[in-house]
């Protein structure tokens, strides 16, 4: 016992010790790296700044009814009405994947955005004279992400203002769906894309990148565990010696060891929360709705969205960037955008109302559609600054509903559509714990202190990267003590 024990001792030494030196770095770049993530984000554009900047949709040109539109798209869903360079279009996703648009005014495909189109769309959505035009193209740093796969290819347009400001207009639709600043893709760089190892030969292709990096944070995890055990083992035994110590070692790896003892819990916490960060599904749920409960929710088994307003009942919405279809309890809605004002339009059976947004009562008796064995609670606003609101990127216009039965579920709902955004289960609720608040520290308290929250995440940060750097240098040493050994080595004489 006392062998295996001392053989399997020698085997995390052995891969603490050099593993973790590869490891070190890795951690010294992700702490360096996530600390430029505390004060710059990936570039992006929300669908709020979107809504606000696009073109208003010209009512007179619209001819053709979200019912017809649909029929033309066919299994289509997420069916929106937007305008880009004068052209009302109607938009949804096909089944491969891939956005379609057909124009609200003749029901014809949408041509191709060319590339003076592109330039007008955003120098229109900029409001600054266009310096030049690239594209089309599928992909660069920060148009990588899966989330752009629908409306690919893009032109990229450059203006020319100090920002150094670019926008990316989707071919298929017209839309802007991303603008960056020159300050922002530099730092990025220095932050984002580093620690994401968000490189685009890797990142295009999201099996590779998801397993790279899931492997990788799982080597690094490792490390740090066998790191933990080591250390304790050692401190502990040096304790019980006839000169009791805190650390055995010497010099810098008596630092590395020291630092380890009392930063290694934050390491580990921080290591498993951004290991998990990978997680897509494998050890938690994802936060969707089960099909049969989305289903039951908009009230019939069928995915398509609006169809009993006419054109006269949109025209009701009065001036809006883009119309948002949904159903609700079988009722059809349509929740403008991008004016500034609430406005949604509800069918029934007398016709379509026109209110600020979709009643809490009809969000409820589709909630309980959906999910009829449980206890549905009543709707209730969030706070912006909720943890769970920000582990979710909610809306600010996001509700509650807590639906209590053998499996709880904390149902997310647009408040003004009635759309659903996140089925929280239990397994998705810890995945926010363990994941997004131990990594981020958007702890509920400290969400809404931002100030305080950063310097509490930046100084366990600070340490934690002196803690790998320390490491990197020892098996530096210990590298470079290596090498005088060899070279003077010299062969044994066979001579007799």
């Amino acid at each position: 016992m006392a062998d295996r024990y001392a053989s399997v001792f020698k085997g995390l030494v052995w891969f603490h010790r050099w593993v973790g030196i590869v490891m070190c770095l890795m951690f010294a770049t992700w702490f360096a790296t996530g600390a430029v993530m505390v004060f710059v984000a990936f570039p992006s554009l929300s669908a709020a700044e979107r809504d606000a900047k696009s073109e208003v949709i010209d009512w007179a040109r619209v001819r053709l009814n979200p019912a017809s539109a649909q029929g033309i798209l066919g299994q289509a869903g997420d069916l929106r009405l937007v305008s880009f360079d004068g052209i009302p279009a109607y938009i949804g996703k096909a089944k491969s994947g891939r956005m379609l648009a057909i124009s609200a005014e003749t029901g014809q495909p949408v041509a191709a955005v060319s590339r003076e189109a592109a330039a007008r769309i955003a120098g229109r959505f900029e409001g600054g004279p266009v310096a030049g035009t690239t594209g089309p193209i599928d992909y660069d740093q920060w148009i990588v992400h899966q989330q752009y796969d629908p409306w690919r290819p893009f032109y990229r347009v450059r203006f020319g203002d100090r920002s150094g400001t670019e926008a990316y207009v989707s071919v298929r639709t017209g839309e802007v769906r991303l603008t960056t600043r020159r300050f922002d893709r530099g730092w990025t760089w220095l932050g984002s894309v580093i620690h994401w190892m968000y490189f685009v030969p890797i990142r295009r292709v999201f099996a590779l990148w998801d397993w790279t990096v899931w492997v990788i944070s799982l080597v690094g995890l490792s490390t740090v565990v066998a790191g933990i055990w080591l250390g304790v083992t050692r401190t502990t035994t040096k304790m019980q010696s006839k000169r009791p110590a805190l650390s055995p070692f010497r010099g810098l790896l008596r630092w590395h060891h020291v630092i380890g003892l009392f930063a290694g819990t934050f390491i580990l916490c921080w290591i498993v929360s951004g290991w998990l960060s990978m997680d897509h599904g494998r050890l938690f749920s994802e936060g969707e709705a089960p099909q049969v409960s989305a289903s039951a929710y908009a009230g019939g088994s069928s995915p398509a969205p609006a169809r009993g307003f006419g054109v006269e009942d949109l025209r009701r919405l009065g001036p809006s960037s883009a119309v948002e279809f949904q159903r609700v309890a079988g009722h059809e809605v349509a929740a403008a955008h991008g004016s500034g004002l609430r406005r949604v339009l509800i069918g029934g059976d007398a016709g379509a109302t026109l209110a600020e947004r979709v009643p809490a009562s009809l969000i409820l008796s589709a909630a309980r559609a959906g999910w009829p064995t449980d206890h549905v609670e009543s709707v209730t606003p969030i706070a912006v600054d909720s943890a769970y609101a920000k582990a979710e990127s909610l809306p600010a216009s996001a509700v509650q509903i807590k639906l209590a039965g053998p499996r709880p579920v904390r149902l997310f709902v647009d408040g003004i559509s009635g759309k659903i955004l996140v089925a929280m289960d239990p397994s998705r609720e810890a995945y926010a714990w363990v994941y997004y608040m131990l990594h981020t520290y958007n702890f509920p308290g400290l969400s809404s202190r931002p100030v305080l929250r950063i310097t509490l995440l930046l100084i366990p940060l600070s340490l934690g990267f002196v803690f790998a750097v320390s490491g990197v240098l020892v098996g530096v040493r210990r590298l470079r003590g290596m090498r005088p050994a060899a070279s003077q080595s010299r062969p044994v004489s066979t001579a007799t």
